[in-house]
């Protein structure tokens, strides 16, 4: 299915039947679930326009990441019509109401990802840091999160897409990192449980069935978890570096890939960094070829390539893998 253009926002260019055509939906989510820590988040008080999260019902949905792996939880707005709708009524023609989705780029990607950390050829996650660049949902993101990764950083221009990342990895019992230009925590009233060795505030595992809550203290995922608005036209001087960048459906406009390709070495730890990037093979396949060109360009070489059936929410999509590794 061709992901529609962020660049004209229309009813007619949707391509779902139905809101949940893609979803393995299990159970709504109210937006700051009653005790959650993610209250006190500065993210979670950002707004698009007047719109914050709490204006949308949300869903969870689940999404098998492979045999022997977790179980990713995503929450997601129930209805793209509603995100839609909402970037017509401000006057967002440029915006992309469509990170709302679970897309097949996005499940291949996860299990992509799942995929190398079981494997033998330097996939293993421990110790590693990741960056889901162009999150949306973050998907990716969780999944890196759940196979081992140190820390994952969601990076996207939407704050209501990062407060989704936040919701998830609470979700899924993750560590969300607190804080603000001065590098100080910020703690949620007796709801946080302070690790004493990492500078970060450590979440409980939060169940929701149909809109309730119900915290249980068990064992924590070790990984941390962060999100910042990112614009990929005004990367700081100073920007972190990780060993492991995700994208996906991120090269479907012209426009677009020069300014990605031009990320890759001002995301990635030289040397040793890698990117892994999922593309339908069909779309855009000129974009992908410019991209691919670019990036050799900057010292980097095009590893491994690989084409991956997925399915997920009764749709099954083919998904072009490209690993690509610093010099």
């Amino acid at each position: 299915v061709p992901r529609p253009s962020c660049g004209r926002v229309t009813r007619a260019a949707r391509p779902f039947a139905s809101d949940s055509a893609r979803g393995a939906l299990v159970a709504r989510h109210p937006a700051l679930p009653a005790g959650s820590a993610l209250r006190a988040h500065p993210l979670m008080r950002q707004k698009t326009g007047r719109y914050s999260i709490d204006d949308f019902a949300l869903v969870v949905d689940e999404v098998r990441l492979g045999d022997g792996m977790p179980i990713a939880k995503i929450v997601r707005p129930e209805s793209e019509d509603a995100v839609l709708d909402m970037y017509v009524e401000l006057g967002l023609l440029d915006h992309d109401p469509y990170w709302a989705a679970l897309w097949p780029s996005s499940v291949a990607l996860a299990r992509g990802v799942a995929d190398r950390a079981q494997g033998e050829e330097g996939g293993d996650l421990r110790g590693k840091s990741v960056c889901d660049m162009g999150a949306g949902l973050g998907l990716a993101g969780i999944a890196a999160a759940l196979c081992g990764a140190e820390s994952v950083a969601f990076y996207d221009r939407e704050p209501l897409a990062l407060q989704c990342c936040l919701l998830s990895a609470e979700a899924n019992g993750l560590r969300v990192a607190f804080g603000n230009e001065t590098g100080l925590r910020v703690i949620a009233d007796d709801e946080a449980v302070e690790d004493e060795d990492d500078d970060v505030d450590l979440l409980d595992d939060a169940v929701y069935v149909n809109g309730e809550s119900s915290r249980k203290k068990k064992k924590t995922n070790q990984c941390v978890v962060s999100a910042s608005v990112f614009d990929w036209n005004a990367v700081p001087l100073d920007q972190e570096r990780f060993d492991l960048t995700l994208a996906c459906d991120v090269l479907y406009e012209t426009h677009a890939v020069k300014p990605v390709a031009s990320l890759v070495p001002k995301l990635t730890k030289e040397k040793t960094g890698v990117w892994l990037v999922a593309d339908p093979p069909l779309r855009a396949p000129k974009n992908r070829a410019r991209f691919v060109e670019l990036v050799e360009a900057f010292d980097f070489s095009l590893s491994k390539t690989r084409e991956t059936t997925t399915t997920h929410g009764g749709s099954t999509d083919t998904v072009l893998l490209l690993e690509f590794e610093a010099k």
